[in-house]
């Protein structure tokens, strides 16, 4: 048998002789199921809430940072300072000012909300049950 699997390319196939064992067996076993009566699968939705309790965490946290930033550009005399919270091309040339550095700051903020909003969107827990 062992010399037998060593001749045959690919995945190990009952088929030929050779059983398959564990995920590879199991997953077989479970696509040939015409009903689909077999995928059960655990959801781990404790898990799938916590992840969400955390990315709501850090949601509030860039939340907080942005709320000051914008209290801060409120508060400012500079007319490109707040230029920079009402148009796209302004904040983003000030992004590249070296001399500017807070606004660099907001924009690696935005970038980190983007990521962190679209994950969190995206949750099967949350486009399910929320």
């Amino acid at each position: 048998m062992q010399n037998q699997a060593a001749a045959v390319p690919g995945p190990p196939d009952v088929e030929l002789g050779i059983p398959r064992d564990g995920y590879p067996a199991l997953a077989a076993w479970i696509a040939r199921d015409p009903d689909n009566e077999s995928y059960i699968f655990r959801k781990f939705d404790r898990l799938s809430a916590r992840n969400l309790l955390n990315l709501q965490s850090h949601l509030i946290g860039i939340e907080e940072k942005l709320d000051q930033f914008d209290e801060e550009t409120r508060r400012s005399r500079d007319f490109d300072l707040k230029q920079s919270a009402r148009r796209w091309e302004t904040f983003a040339r000030n992004a590249e000012d070296p001399n500017r550095p807070e606004e660099k700051k907001r924009m690696e903020l935005v970038g980190e909300l983007q990521v962190k909003l679209k994950e969190y969107r995206q949750s099967p827990k949350l486009g399910r049950d929320v």
